[in-house]
């Protein structure tokens, strides 16, 4: 007997469990068994099941309101109660109708105080059948929940065919809601936070459509207002670069513009100040998370740090795809997003320096005064990044050493254990600048976790490195001329230019100079008759990367790089 009560009571628990996975008397086959009705205030509702409002099945349901006035008056329907389930995925679906359209809110929220919502959506039902859907997850487990059906307007309404399940992944839906502001401000929010801010949408200027938000700011000295646009998801990461356009009447005003949660702690999934103008311009920042987050991210939110009238208009996002790219790898700021390695008895120091440089204005600097015991005792590294899939790089540096021949090693690697390599290469260095370049691929996307450009340092002596980039498969290096290094070289500056390119070192050996496209297409020729030097007018250049090729008197052609910008 006691065995046949466990079992009993076992099959009694997943039974319960069941049906925390489901909505009772879903398609109203069973009248409105189950299901909760009500209108307060002085809204009226009459809810009744008929074949009328069928869509599959013999009867659905028809709510007929009238007097409806949200918050205060309104009428809702509300299912049995179901459960969420630790660290899994629901759907919420269901067919509906109306008799014209109308905007309805659907909540799935807790049957008691803190009535807190763990899916919310508003839809606009039309007079033809449609399947509505919305999404929830919740970290913890949560009990109790009912899912309710908010008329928002007067108005005739049909339903048929609930669903409420788990799923193994769930839709994101990424939008910034009327961004162009055609409709009004409806969709974002203000918050004065000590402050007051007055948006409303303005017809006298705007950079698109019809209308632009202008937002009126004021007691900034006690707060910084925030103009947000609605709730949103994001997905785990994807990198998204949100535009918007902007201006302020003085001009010379602080924004900062984000993506963030729309709860506490309000998490920032990118941030960054604008200086705004007069003018209308198009500003940009990057947002992503590390976690898919649902219904619960302002994508597009404005903070205003100054008393003053602002425009914004034109808010849109696109998906940014995942691509390779080097922090600071001109060094014209610091070595900040690099990663600086001496260890295991190396004595060394790394810099940056005005006294060298490729391209622009200073250089990295790596003094080695004794090497380690490990071919990774000194190595300098780039900051973590992308790739993506079955695709080919080319990664190009620069280097020069206080030597001719100088050992380094130059890895793309993974940027976590065990640090796979997906390129080593092994190289010595010349006394003059000269360019580096070798390929890889890999055939998985990879998020954030490769170092593009790992170098380690194996001599005594002084290397210098700038101009670190990353380019695609068809991208030419530089080839070494090893005399013309190691009897001198030419000197070309500045590098990059915008409109003059002067050239020095000739030493009257060069006859001609034939400047190239970077795939080889001759733009422009020049008689050097012996000069010393040359000055050399590209303004009617395209901006790119163009070789300089120098043929001397015995034929033999010596090819330099420099850039148009």
């Amino acid at each position: 007997m006691k065995k046949l009560y466990i079992l009993f009571l076992v099959l009694t628990s997943l039974s319960i469990n069941a049906q925390s996975d489901t909505i009772c008397n879903p398609s109203f086959e069973d009248s409105l068994t189950n299901w909760g009705t009500f209108c307060n205030g002085s809204s009226t509702g009459t809810f009744s099941i008929n074949s009328a409002s069928a869509y599959t099945g013999s009867l659905g349901l028809e709510m007929d309101i009238n007097s409806i006035a949200p918050p205060s008056n309104t009428c809702a329907l509300s299912s049995c109660a179901v459960d969420l389930q630790q660290g899994k995925f629901y759907m919420i679906s269901f067919w509906a109708k109306s008799n014209s359209s109308n905007d309805v809110l659907v909540v799935l929220q807790r049957t008691s105080a803190p009535f807190t919502n763990y899916a919310q959506k508003t839809f606009t039902f039309t007079t033809s059948w449609k399947k509505y859907q919305l999404n929830t997850t919740d970290t913890n487990a949560v009990n109790n929940l009912k899912i309710k059906i908010k008329p928002q307007t007067n108005g005739i309404y049909s339903f048929d065919d609930f669903s409420f399940y788990p799923v193994t992944t769930l839709p994101t839906n990424t939008e910034i809601c009327n961004g162009d502001f055609e409709t009004g401000v409806s969709g974002w929010s203000q918050a004065n936070s000590g402050a007051n801010i007055l948006a409303f949408s303005d017809s006298t200027t705007y950079q698109n459509g019809n209308f632009s938000a202008k937002i009126d700011i004021s007691n900034t000295v006690n707060g910084q207002p925030i103009f947000s646009s609605c709730k949103s998801d994001i997905e785990k990461n994807k990198k998204y670069r949100i535009h918007f356009w902007a201006k302020s009447l003085v001009g010379g005003q602080l924004a900062t513009a984000t993506s963030s949660l729309s709860s506490p702690p309000y998490t920032n999934y990118g941030v960054e100040t604008f200086t705004l103008t007069t003018n209308w311009t198009e500003y940009t920042f990057l947002s992503e998370s590390d976690s898919t987050i649902f219904g619960n991210v302002r994508f597009a939110k404005f903070k205003f740090l100054e008393d003053g009238t602002y425009y914004l208009d034109n808010i849109w996002y696109e998906e940014v795809p995942p691509q390779p790219f080097v922090c600071d790898g001109d060094f014209e700021t610091d070595l900040t997003n690099w990663t600086q390695t001496i260890n295991n008895g190396a004595i060394a120091s790394m810099s940056i320096t005005p006294s060298q440089a490729q391209n622009g204005l200073q250089s990295a600097m790596i003094l080695v005064n004794t090497i380690g015991t490990t071919t990774g005792s000194i190595q300098l590294t780039s900051c973590k990044t992308d790739i993506v899939k079955d695709s080919t790089y080319t990664v190009s540096f620069w280097m020069k050493g206080s030597s001719n021949g100088l050992e380094f090693n130059a890895i793309t690697s993974f940027a976590s254990p065990p640090y796979t390599a997906l390129s080593a290469n092994s190289f010595t260095t010349y006394d003059q600048w000269t360019e580096y370049c070798y390929s890889f691929s890999h055939d998985s996307t990879i998020l954030d976790d490769i170092r593009l450009l790992k170098l380690q340092f194996l001599s005594t002596g002084t290397y210098h490195l700038d101009y670190v980039n990353v380019y695609g498969s068809d991208y030419i290096c530089l080839p070494v001329d090893v005399n013309q290094i190691l009897v001198g070289d030419i000197n070309i500056f500045p590098n990059p230019s915008s409109g003059i390119v002067n050239i020095n070192d000739l030493n009257r050996d060069y006859s001609l100079l034939a400047i190239s496209s970077i795939n080889g297409a001759i733009v422009q020729t020049l008689p050097l008759k012996s000069l010393k030097s040359i000055s050399v007018d590209i303004n009617s250049l395209e901006d790119g990367i163009y070789l300089l090729q120098f043929t001397n008197k015995k034929g033999i052609i010596t090819t330099k790089k420099f850039i148009k910008n």
